[in-house]
């Protein structure tokens, strides 16, 4: 007798590729790009309000263009990069020093401008919108790995709003460095180790903090290989730090030191590492000096980003507890990657000399933005996202005002 076997049953949306309405599910590409366009549209948007108010400072300034955001500040240091390398001695070249800068964002400017024809202005301010684009697709990605899409599209929308995101515009690197910090995380996430050591090779190459992109690969890659033969994650983990490595050596052989980037910090005021404390005494003197205070406004930026900083991880470690706001099954806490990644932004931004650099090198912590948008939900985050963007418009204005005979910068 012949037993007949019935057809499993295929649930709807699942081997057929239909939704349970009818009609195909699109491919998970397809959807993941289609998302993309949410946090591309409030980078855009970002870029569009400061555009807007550098034209609106030029109508005031008569020495500004919009070539200045490509030459203001470090912008014209990395510039010099690009067009004569590095000197083979530490020297005070006026008020500061080129080793002071890491090289992976001049040679790119180099690069483009070699390649399309554009001055080397131009290239700089071509690559800052681009990497500031793809920073917020980058961190867009890592968070949703993490925390799911709602969360990603938060934690983009306040890392345009930042107050100190107006440097996405000008010719420095925080672009290109969070776009390598965060699709190493996004890689990690997904074991794609020879990914994540190639991301922390670019971050190593970008700037000094790009040693702590490193460390987040060693200490996920190392301990996956040893639970396995596997070798992968050893060639991310070889992989990682050989952009730091080859800077540290060619300053070695070029100007006599493997850390020609800190030595060179002294052309600066003497700039040295504090252990942290800037940040700390900037809040007091903010405290003491009170609103009409001639450094109260980068003192009080200082401050708020020691409080974003502790407020910011108190919520990343409480966001992780929190039942079904990680996507991973099993997951209960944040990656030891991402902590490791967080905590040493943080710490490496609260050791600058100067009170000035702080607000801007914090901002590197991009898990934080994400702890904020789950702390802030609904309309919370876009009353935060609109009055931290007007507070980065007025930033904007005042770095602007440096190129005017009359007017001082407060953020240099």
């Amino acid at each position: 007798m012949t037993t007949v076997v019935p057809a499993a049953v295929t649930p709807p949306g699942t081997a057929t590729g239909r939704r349970p309405g009818g009609g195909r599910e699109p491919p998970r590409t397809v959807s993941t790009l289609r998302q993309l366009a949410q946090p591309a549209c409030y980078y855009l948007a970002s870029r569009a309000l400061v555009l807007g108010a550098t034209f609106v400072m030029a109508t005031v300034t008569p020495a500004l263009h919009l070539r200045t955001l490509g030459t203001i500040f470090d912008g014209r240091w990395y510039l010099a990069i690009a067009q004569h390398g590095y000197p083979h001695h530490l020297y005070q070249e006026g008020d500061g020093s080129r080793w002071a800068f890491f090289p992976a964002f001049p040679l790119v400017v180099r690069s483009l401008a070699v390649v399309t024809g554009l001055s080397l202005v131009g290239a700089a301010l071509v690559a800052a919108f681009v990497f500031g684009l793809t920073s917020a697709l980058a961190i867009w990605l890592a968070v949703r790995e993490l925390c799911g899409t709602r969360l990603a599209h938060g934690a983009v929308l306040l890392y345009v709003c930042c107050p100190t995101a107006y440097v996405l515009s000008l010719a420095y690197t925080e672009g290109l460095f969070l776009t390598s910090a965060a699709l190493c995380l996004f890689a990690l996430s997904r074991r794609a180790w020879v990914g994540a050591g190639l991301c922390a090779c670019v971050a190593g190459l970008t700037r000094n903090a790009g040693a702590v992109v490193v460390l987040a690969v060693l200490v996920t890659a190392l301990p996956a290989a040893w639970r396995g033969p596997r070798l992968r994650p050893l060639v991310g983990a070889a992989l990682a730090p050989l952009g730091l490595a080859s800077f540290m050596t060619y300053g070695w052989w070029a100007a006599g030191t493997p850390l020609a980037f800190l030595s060179a910090e002294r052309f600066w005021q003497g700039q040295h590492f504090v252990w942290f404390t800037t940040p700390v005494v900037a809040a007091l003197a903010a405290f003491g000096q009170g609103p009409f205070g001639t450094t109260f406004v980068p003192d009080a930026l200082a401050a708020a980003a020691l409080l974003f900083g502790f407020v910011g991880l108190w919520w990343l470690d409480r966001m992780g507890r929190e039942p079904g706001v990680l996507v991973e099954p099993g997951r209960t806490s944040v990656p030891a990657a991402w902590w490791l990644y967080t905590v040493g932004a943080l710490l490496v931004a609260y050791s600058a000399y100067v009170t000035d650099s702080i607000p801007r090198y914090a901002m590197t912590a991009f898990p934080l933005f994400a702890a904020v948008a789950w702390r802030l939900r609904g309309r919370w985050q876009w009353v935060a996202a609109g009055a931290m963007a007007c507070v980065q418009v007025a930033l904007l204005l005042d770095v602007l005002s440096a190129v005017h005979p009359v007017v001082d910068p407060l953020i240099p």
